[in-house]
């Protein structure tokens, strides 16, 4: 006949197997024979937590503290549980009640500071990952949690050192090598950064992130060929994620392989519809590919549901530039001015409408668009130049020499504006500066061509 204990060793087994409804069968039955087990308390919290029952599991892992108030891993594992939940500030109670009886609880001090990091309580998190690492030395997650800290805020020497320090304790800690990966592509050293996600694959192959990232750095390497490896790897073992379709996408744009990535974004619009970055990189290889009415379609299509993006504007005004629809690019450009919520964002869009309004002849609103780029971007170069140009045909001389001789204070080596102000000078006149101007571009051309 079994005793509780061959029970308990039962269900634990059928816990191995994650057939969790039989395992609580024999937690059951080791509790009717000995009600106040605490070890079937527990394991029969873990099989509910499993599940998803989280009630069940509170009342199993509550039960415990019945019998043992001062046990600290009932606590520890209700506030794992209210973590599960969502409840961050039962999670932070309960794992305190677990210090509080144990105060070199390393477990609980890791597992409260990441409550504290989820919630924002940056400097929190970072006393109780100090605590963490010092009473659990053996643990390398604390130091890969503080390490997270110190690279999003961007201190990556830090951030080395805490994935370097968990990487002496488990040589094979995959999200250690994985993040001191992303820390040294954060610092430039994307060879550096292939080896760790080299590291990654290695240790666990199944990772399709870890191809994800290395993929990125093939990009950025230029290596195209490798990346395109890479995303087709990440898309084999996770081909719901939508992300490695566009990635790869952008791999075949590069490639000039344009039809093999507009097949790749319709993929990552189908599994992500509200992805306005697939969208737009999906027109740009239409238009690469001479479908300029389809990229038209895909920003139609988004400006329905983000009317107020002024980057589809944008993009969108500039295909009708493209393809001649004067009228309807000065609209969008229009749309994208009126909806900026930042008047700095809008240089582009003025700039680009002063264009195609000379275009139309209308030169004094066009002179209005460039005056407001320079008054949010005092040294905007193009509007300067553009205004130069603009009223010089409009006659306006001297204030069109003032706009192009801060363009050559921006720009010492434009020949374009010399020129332009040798020409401006020799209309009011003045052939000395005129000379002076035309021998200047020429000895920069002359420089140029050495």
């Amino acid at each position: 006949m079994f005793d509780e204990t061959d029970m308990l060793r039962r269900g634990l087994e059928y816990m191995k197997k994650k057939d969790c409804e039989r395992a609580l069968e024999m937690f059951d039955s080791a509790l009717k024979v000995n009600p106040r087990y605490i070890e079937a308390f527990y394991s029969r919290g873990n099989a509910y937590e499993f599940l998803g029952r989280f009630d069940q599991a509170l009342e199993s892992y509550n039960a415990v503290l019945n019998f043992a108030p001062n046990e600290a891993a009932a606590y520890y594992n209700i506030a794992c549980v209210h973590r599960k939940r969502g409840d961050n500030s039962s999670a932070i109670t309960e794992f305190s009640h677990a210090i509080e009886l144990k105060p070199d609880y390393g477990k609980a001090f890791f597992n409260r500071g990441l409550v504290y990091f989820s919630v924002g309580q940056i400097d929190h998190a970072i006393e109780d990952y100090d605590r963490a690492i010092e009473f659990s030395p053996k643990d390398p997650d604390p130091l890969v949690a503080r390490g997270l800290i110190f690279f999003l805020q961007k201190d990556y020497h830090r951030a080395m050192e805490n994935y370097d320090k968990a990487i002496e304790v488990n040589p094979n800690h995959y999200r250690a090598h994985g993040n001191r990966g992303n820390a040294l592509e954060a610092m430039g050293r994307n060879n550096d950064a292939l080896e760790e996600y080299t590291q990654v694959t290695k240790l666990f192959p199944n990772d399709y992130k870890a191809f994800m990232n290395r993929g990125l750095v093939y990009i950025k390497l230029n290596d195209y060929e490798k990346a395109l490896a890479d995303y087709t790897r990440a898309i084999e073992l996770n081909p719901k994620y939508a992300k490695s379709y566009s990635s790869r996408g952008m791999v075949y744009v590069h490639l000039k392989k344009y039809h093999s990535a507009i097949t790749d974004f319709d993929e990552a619009i189908r599994l992500a519809p509200n992805d306005i970055d697939a969208y737009i990189s999906r027109s740009h290889a239409k238009v690469a590919s001479g479908d300029q009415i389809g990229a038209l379609e895909d920003f139609t299509v988004i400006l329905k549901t983000n009317p107020d993006n002024t980057k589809i504007w944008n993009a969108r005004a500039a295909i009708y530039a493209k393809i001649g629809n004067i009228d309807e690019a000065i609209a969008d450009y229009s749309q994208s001015i009126n909806r900026s919520k930042n008047p700095k964002d809008n240089s582009q869009a003025f700039c680009a409408r002063g264009v195609l309004l000379t275009k139309q002849g209308r030169t004094d609103d066009a002179v209005i668009d460039y005056e407001k780029v320079l008054e949010a971007e005092p040294d905007n170069l193009i509007a300067h130049l553009n205004l130069g140009i603009l009223l010089r045909t409009q006659g306006k001389f001297r204030p069109a020499i003032q706009h192009l001789s801060r363009v050559i204070e921006l720009n010492p080596k434009s020949v374009i504006a010399y020129q332009l102000r040798a020409a401006t000078f020799g209309a009011i006149g003045n052939k000395e500066k005129a000379d002076a101007d035309i021998e200047k571009a020429k000895n920069i051309k002359g420089n140029e061509n050495e």
